[in-house]
């Protein structure tokens, strides 16, 4: 009688598989201390259903910033144009104002993990958009070497005034 060495095989196999991955899942708990510093955006998009768009346009610029208790935030379209002297008219302030977004405020990270990284609620306590002011920003975001990914449920935009959920992408200054 011959006993077949395939099944043991298939189960050596399956358990090392789990085993190899095992630091790999380990990497990806990501801390709090991760995000600390300073991060420059690189794409920042909106989406609602399948319609994609650019709140700052395709070129935005920007920072946003950790400190270990504290988030920052300045958000610009890059291509926007000067005003013509430094006291601003109504309109060029409207246009300013509509192509920015900045806001700040103490932060806290959910430990439990999820697919799209942390969960972290930021209490906004200064806005340049007012409506900002007192409300909680919550972002799942996840650091990749010096990449770090924010992505929102549907989170209300200042620039566009709708609610709709939104990606950035940032890469470390520092």
């Amino acid at each position: 009688m011959r006993i077949s060495t395939a099944p043991f095989l298939a189960t050596i196999t399956a358990l090392a598989a789990i085993v190899l991955t095992l630091p790999l899942q380990a990497q990806r708990v990501m801390k709090k201390d991760q995000l600390v510093g300073t991060w420059r955006l690189a794409t920042f998009t909106a989406t609602s259903g399948n319609q994609v768009s650019y709140p700052l346009g395709e070129h935005p610029g920007g920072y946003l910033g950790f400190s270990p208790a504290r988030f920052w935030v300045m958000l610009v379209d890059s291509t926007r144009k000067a005003p013509v002297a430094a006291a601003l008219t109504d309109a060029e302030a409207a246009y300013l104002m509509k192509t920015s977004a900045s806001y700040t405020g103490r932060y806290d990270v959910d430990p439990a993990q999820t697919p799209d990284g942390m969960k972290v609620t930021i209490h906004v306590d200064a806005a340049s958009q007012q409506a900002l002011t007192g409300t909680n920003r919550v972002f799942f975001m996840r650091v990749d070497g010096d990449k770090l990914t924010l992505k929102s449920p549907a989170v209300f935009v200042p620039m566009t005034g709708s609610t709709t959920a939104v990606e950035l992408n940032l890469v470390r200054t520092e």
